[in-house]
């Protein structure tokens, strides 16, 4: 999943480069939402959660908790492209 945000991700967006785990926390420009980016990746059979559910004072609205242990390379690769294309379209 890394050398796949490597590749597509635009450079406003950073990401964690994890040791370990099934996660990698990927943080975006802050005048965008998470939720208004899921919406459209939904349409395209991409899923994620908005990092904001895992904060309880309103914050992290422009991060999300991709995970990769139930997907192939392959579609791992698919829906990071996908993904990608979507926050350029809104950044």
């Amino acid at each position: 999943m890394v050398d796949s945000l490597e590749e597509y991700m635009p450079v406003e967006v950073s990401y964690t480069k994890p040791d370990g785990g099934m996660f990698i926390w990927v943080t975006l420009p802050e005048y965008l939402d998470a939720f208004d980016i899921l919406d459209k990746a939904k349409k395209n059979g991409v899923i994620f959660v908005p990092g904001s559910e895992f904060y309880i004072d309103g914050k992290g609205k422009n991060t999300m908790r991709l995970n990769f242990t139930n997907s192939t390379e392959s579609e791992i690769r698919k829906g990071i492209n996908c993904l990608s294309n979507i926050i350029k379209e809104v950044l």
